[in-house]
């Protein structure tokens, strides 16, 4: 299920019932981050289709790693300049990411002004807590906008990806079957 919302009707200051405001707003931003996962696999998916041959990391159940792997593709065709830009969203995404692993799997208390977000990293053998993080309502609010934004100019210029993907592909054919110099 994926439900979008308007940022400005989402009613974020709510007093009555704070606790649930604040799973709200952290439901939102898993959501976005969802989103942001989603236009990623399309792009590949689109990429594939067009015939465009994806690297290895395009496969990988990580998001992030999925991520460097349609970066690599697009800079080994040419997308003209919505390639170039198209890199620098996924290098602002990637950024924006850092901060999914703790709204998702933080403990998030609810505070008078706001929240402290308290996370643990697990490296596959050794965990150590990460300094806790206090955003107040406002700060709440300007990560949502801002990972939000984020994600709406990936998807939007991972659409000029896909769009141009068949002739990518075209002029990749075209050069590998040019005779060796």
């Amino acid at each position: 299920m994926s439900v979008h919302f308007n940022l400005k009707e989402a009613g974020f200051f709510s007093l009555e019932d704070w606790p649930v405001t604040v799973c709200a707003w952290r439901g939102c931003c898993i959501e976005v981050f969802a989103q942001g996962e989603h236009a990623v696999a399309d792009c590949l998916s689109a990429l594939e289709k067009a015939g465009i041959m994806l690297p290895k990391d395009a496969r990988s159940p990580m998001p992030v790693t999925r991520l460097r792997g349609l970066k690599a593709c697009i800079e080994s065709h040419d997308f003209g300049k919505h390639g170039e830009l198209a890199r620098q969203r996924i290098d602002h995404w990637e950024n924006v990411c850092k901060q999914r692993a703790s709204l998702a799997h933080g403990r998030i208390k609810a505070t008078a002004d706001g929240v402290i977000i308290s996370h643990r990293v697990f490296d596959g053998s050794t965990e150590w807590p990460q300094p806790p993080e206090r955003l107040s309502r406002m700060d709440m609010l300007v990560s949502l906008q801002e990972i939000s934004r984020a994600q709406q100019l990936l998807h939007q210029q991972l659409r000029q990806i896909e769009a141009l993907a068949a002739d990518a592909a075209s002029a990749t054919s075209r050069s590998d079957k040019k005779p060796p110099q």
